[in-house]
């Protein structure tokens, strides 16, 4: 059982905010934050250099480390042939993050990036649009040398998207452990395939196959590492395909051990996150209904080693439906577990069983006005923001008055991502193109 730690620093959770999926003339967003006793500060980024309002429709935030820095990477990401735009900030548990670095998908030759990884001053970024990942030098925010650093190479007829990625060590040497799928369009998968990469050179370790339409990685410090999959095509009530795998990253070569399907207290996909907290593991499933309105989702906490056998052992659940919202995320930061639940934002308090009453609202993106909802993430000023979450991440993570080692993965990207179904992601496309244009009109 996990113990709670006194806190000498809150943790801080910074998240996308927009007003809806597809509607081309609410094409604005910001990027709101709210730590772990739940004081929020909407809107600590507006808008990016050059009066740009998140137009793209699609604003987002991952974080990063460099050094000992806390870092926030906010993007405007556009489906047009306009650049996305990047701004580096330095996140603040005062909601003031400054002036940023700013870039372009143009300066790194990446888009719609979806994780990093950084050592050193070396930052690794891994786009969904693209099947390259690309690195970054710290120290001046440029390109470095030599990119692509890796590009994957998909299966026959599929094109390669890059989902998810940690670092592992294995044996002295650091390897990108990197998360593809394989896919055509929006309704047909190949494989999926976790990729080791040497951090030094760039170069291929290896490769395993996994279940179709993968969507997140955590790795264990025993070098265990977890994965969920949609299993193909998210539709109403979960996928039966849908699966939870423990690859060990130590096996020489590395290997798939278990492979965990529907089963008790499992009972409808579709596998979407995995927190690891000590010894335990917390599992998230959610799934759409008949009318795409509402999401059903189950909370499980088991252990590790329960997990590593190919069952949940003695666990602990909650259910509960929720209306339509698609962004989730299960996120430990060696001290607190948040839990993004469509349009709102909790902390769960492991030190007890799952449970209603273990799960605290901290934030709603479905209000705005702090005199009046100090809870809302969304603003009214100069843009009418709120009602969706389009990302999340941990931005600054807890400090414990107990000592304690950085909680592995600390140096990689852990965010939320939309999970949509195929037709409304096609309508979001379309919005945000449509608005794209429009801004390129005025």
């Amino acid at each position: 059982m996990s113990e709670p730690r006194a806190l000498l620093q809150e943790s801080v959770l910074a998240a996308g905010v927009m007003k809806d999926y597809t509607t081309p003339g609410d094409p604005y967003g910001c990027i709101s934050q709210v730590d772990s006793a739940g004081t929020v500060h909407a809107g600590v980024v507006k808008t990016l250099p050059g009066g740009n309002y998140f137009e793209g429709h699609d604003a987002r935030v991952l974080n990063f480390v460099k050094g000992s820095e806390y870092k926030a990477l906010v993007v405007d990401y556009t489906y047009s042939p306009t650049s996305s735009l990047y701004g580096i900030f330095d996140p603040a548990a005062n909601g003031i993050w400054g002036t940023p670095v700013v870039r372009t998908d143009t300066n790194w030759d990446i888009n719609n990036p979806y994780s990093i990884v950084t050592n050193g001053n070396d930052m690794f970024l891994m786009g969904y649009d693209s099947q390259d990942i690309i690195k970054v030098d710290l120290t001046t925010f440029n390109a470095a040398s030599g990119n692509p650093f890796f590009t994957y190479t998909p299966l026959a007829g599929k094109e390669g998207h890059g989902v998810d990625m940690d670092a592992v060590e294995i044996d002295g040497t650091l390897y990108l452990a990197a998360l593809f799928i394989n896919a055509e369009g929006y309704s047909n998968y190949g494989n999926s395939q976790l990729v080791l990469v040497e951090a030094a050179t760039g170069d291929l370790a290896a490769t395993i196959d996994l279940n179709a339409n993968a969507n997140s990685i955590a790795i264990a410090a025993d070098n265990f590492a977890y994965v969920t999959s949609f299993g193909g095509v998210q539709q109403p009530g979960g996928n039966a395909t849908s699966r939870l795998q423990v690859v060990d990253l130590n096996a020489s070569p590395p290997a798939v051990t278990q492979t965990i399907g529907i089963v008790t207290p499992v009972t409808a996909g579709d596998y979407v996150d995995v927190a690891l907290v000590d010894a335990n593991a917390y599992v998230l499933t959610a799934n759409f209904d008949g009318s795409y309105s509402n999401y059903t989702y189950r909370l499980v906490r088991t252990t590790q080693a329960s997990l590593k056998a190919g069952n949940f052992g003695t666990s602990s659940t909650y259910s509960a439906t929720v209306p339509s919202g698609a962004t989730w995320l299960l996120a430990y930061d060696g001290i607190v577990l948040w839990f993004v639940r469509a349009t709102e934002i909790y902390t769960i308090d492991t030190s007890v069983a799952l449970s209603s009453s273990a799960l605290t609202l901290r934030a709603n993106a479905g209000l705005y006005n702090a005199t009046t909802n100090p809870q809302g993430l969304g603003i009214d000023d100069p843009h009418e923001v709120y009602g969706q979450l389009n990302t999340a991440a941990v931005v600054i993570p807890a400090a414990s008055a107990a000592p304690r080692a950085f909680a592995r993965g600390a140096s990689h990207t852990k965010h939320a991502k939309v999970m949509l179904p195929p037709e409304e992601l096609e309508k979001f496309k379309a919005a945000a193109v449509q608005a794209a244009a429009a801004q390129e009109k005025k």
